[in-house]
């Protein structure tokens, strides 16, 4: 078995060792015990032969997984604030060395009133996704994330839609002047980011047609047609010359935290309504065309979603509805035909 000593070197200490035949020696570091440990390193990496890999740290892994994500810069941004805590809680550790149980830990460990179970699952499929990389570049041996028991998906609990437009005109007068914003929401279906993105240059009043700024997808721009309280919303809107969005605080684009804080929080508690999302609206407009008959084709389209299924995976139970309706035509349809055989008996 290889061994080796640890010497002074000046004012510090290094480890030496003989390999093909040859000296070696680490660094000199301050401690005797830093010294051991890069020598135990060199001896480990001796030991194991092929099978050695390199020590990296969770923060050096991160950057080089986030070097190699192709994907669009928005996307890439949400990575980087998801792994935040993860790194300032084991940013300097070995990657090889954090185990399933560490994970698990600093999971419960995050304040409830801070993070959600939606930011918890997404915290974990990132790190899976960093440490999946790890595995295959050769990085670390194996995937601690991928055992760790993140929340269970809330689609249920996050999808709270208004029940009628009622609740959405109640929530609106609450706002104030940020009543047609909300309206707007409900009637278009835009995300909270296409809102506060939309500019006048968008908007055609005279058609009652806007065209939602999307960005996750090529098919995220669309142009959604506005019924008449859309259109009134929009009209209310007063315009800005020293800014071209449609929504603005005197002029300056608007906040997506300080409407959620100061404005949408209460308003839904002087509603007396449960409390939602802002978000909550854009599945509202799922819900409100969905119940009116709309083809669940048009509404994916309205929505920029890029297949149907992915708007039936999320809305399709607000379907049934319209099956029932079906169910009906299909009943009238048989009635008539059976009408028109005897006829023609006759």
């Amino acid at each position: 078995m290889q061994a080796g000593c640890v010497v002074r070197n000046g004012s510090g200490w290094r480890g030496r060792w003989h390999e093909d035949g040859k000296r070696q020696s680490t660094r000199t570091v301050r401690t005797k015990g830093e010294a051991r440990r890069l020598l135990n390193d060199e001896l480990h990496r001796l030991e194991l032969g092929d099978r050695y890999l390199a020590p990296i740290t969770l923060r050096e892994l991160s950057d080089r997984w986030l070097a190699q994500y192709d994907r669009a810069p928005k996307t890439v941004k949400c990575a980087k604030g998801r792994l935040v805590r993860p790194l300032a809680a084991f940013g300097a550790a070995q990657a090889g060395d954090i185990t399933t149980e560490a994970l698990q830990g600093f999971l419960a460990r995050l304040p409830a009133d801070r993070v959600g179970k939606a930011y918890k699952r997404d915290i974990v499929r990132t790190l899976r996704a960093v440490y999946a990389f790890g595995v295959d570049a050769g990085l670390v041996r194996s995937d601690p994330a991928r055992k760790v028991r993140a929340p269970k998906p809330i689609r249920g609990e996050s999808i709270l839609p208004f029940e009628s437009w009622v609740e959405v005109e109640r929530v609106a007068e609450e706002c104030g002047r940020w009543g047609p914003l909300v309206i707007f929401a409900a009637d278009s279906g835009a995300r909270p980011a296409e809102l506060l993105a939309l500019e006048w240059r968008h908007v055609d009043l005279d058609v009652g047609t806007v065209e939602l700024p999307g960005r996750k997808t090529d098919s995220a721009w669309r142009t959604v047609h506005l019924t008449s309280r859309g259109v009134a919303a929009l009209r209310s809107m007063p315009r800005a010359l020293a800014t071209r969005r449609v929504f603005h605080i005197e002029g300056r684009p608007a906040s997506r935290v300080y409407f959620w804080r100061e404005i949408w929080k209460t308003a839904l508690e002087a509603a007396e309504l449960d409390y939602r999302a802002p978000y909550n609206l854009r599945h509202t407009f799922a819900k409100f065309s969905l119940s009116a008959g709309v083809p669940i084709a048009e509404v994916a389209r309205d929505m920029g979603h890029q297949s149907v299924e992915r708007t039936y995976a999320v809305y399709g139970g607000w379907c049934a509805e319209i099956g029932g309706r079906g169910a009906a035509m299909r009943e009238a349809w048989a009635t008539a035909t059976a009408a028109k055989e005897e006829a023609t008996d006759e």
